[in-house]
């Protein structure tokens, strides 16, 4: 096995205001594309609703008379998730050599959330490399490689406590239209573990130092953000299984809001609340709109056995949260974050980057 053995990048590569980093300003991301394919997403969506075999009536009075109080704790226990996640993202940042304060990194997670909710293919993602970047000075292939490691450990403990609950629900006769999300994702998990492996053992090196030296050294920082991250696993786990607890629990206050809470065990509520988080994996939609919320009512119609209404207003009025609400906070704080970043050191960025 090859040491990891720390690589001084070059003064244009650390520099936050010349190395490019492949990052994108907000120019590039909120363009006549984003727009014509948001368009094209709530038309499909609309046409498909539309067309599907729903008492909306029903639906929207359900939705009406929900527990305002309970919809209001799962509001809470939500947004007590972006703490966790921050907490985490810290944690990974720190292993890497980079330590940064908890409530300044939140507001940047938080933008991310909002801008994969509105652009697809997890554009998010790169976003909150180039705000960690440009705000906290932490190299942007860094910090995109603890990106990346959060997202494979998210995977990760999904698919295992998917496959608990599905086995608490099931036992050993799972329905078919659980079994591609289950195929799907423990395929992206076993390949996410195996370029883990191979970046951990050095494997190519010295094929990768016949690139531009600007260039090794970026994905050298990718790297060592990737596979530092792993350190200290017995805090990140618990954390991370802590985050999708607060999924479980916010749906599972959807629910009783609702008045449905009687219908549905604590298994099953994690089992479609997992399901939900697995579909907005999906690249090719802003925060999986469309998907998920169908996903949603197949998985309550097939597990919770309830009807087609009931279950379409739970997902719904979860979505008006995991959703709605983060667009709608997102964009404020994605507003007020880029109103404070000095003109001059934006403009620098920006022009770079392009």
């Amino acid at each position: 096995m090859v040491p990891l053995t720390p690589v001084s990048p070059s003064p244009a590569v650390m520099d936050p205001a010349v190395e490019p980093g492949g990052m994108m300003p907000p120019a590039r991301i909120f363009t006549r594309r984003t727009v014509l394919s948001l368009m094209a997403v709530a038309v499909i969506l609309a046409l498909a609703l539309w067309r599907a075999p729903i008492d909306w009536g029903d639906a929207w009075s359900r939705i009406r008379h929900a527990n305002p109080g309970l919809y209001l704790a799962a509001i809470v226990v939500y947004y007590s998730s972006f703490l966790v996640r921050t907490w985490r993202w810290k944690l990974l940042l720190r292993n890497a050599g980079e330590d940064r304060a908890t409530m300044a990194l939140l507001p940047i997670l938080m933008v991310s959330f909002f801008v994969n909710c509105v652009v697809p293919a997890k554009m998010g993602d790169i976003y909150r490399a180039y705000l960690a970047r440009l705000r906290q000075r932490v190299v942007a292939a860094l910090a995109l490689g603890t990106i990346i490691a959060e997202r494979l450990l998210d995977l990760v403990v999904l698919m295992t406590l998917l496959l608990v609950a599905g086995a608490a629900v099931f036992h050993d006769r799972a329905p078919s239209v659980l079994i591609p999300y289950v195929v799907v994702g423990v395929a992206i998990c076993a390949a996410g573990i195996g370029a883990i492996a191979v970046m951990r053992a050095g494997r190519g090196q010295r094929l990768l130092r016949l690139l531009p030296e600007a260039v090794f050294h970026r994905y050298e920082s990718f790297r060592m953000g990737t596979v530092d991250s792993f350190t200290n696993l017995k805090v990140l786990l618990p954390l991370t299984v802590l985050v999708w607890a607060m999924e479980g629990g916010r749906l599972g206050l959807v629910v009783y809001a609702l008045g449905d809470g009687s219908s549905l065990g604590v298994a099953q509520l994690l089992l479609i609340a997992l399901v939900a988080a697995l579909l907005t994996t999906v690249p090719f939609l802003p925060g999986g709109l469309g998907l998920v919320e169908a996903g949603m009512v197949g998985v309550l119609v097939s597990v919770g056995g309830l009807g087609r209404s009931a279950a379409l207003s739970i997902a719904l009025l979860d979505r008006s949260i995991s959703y709605g609400t983060v667009v709608a906070v997102g964009a404020i704080v994605f507003a007020v974050l880029h109103v404070r970043v000095p003109r001059a050191a934006d403009g620098m960025v920006s022009g770079v980057a392009r």
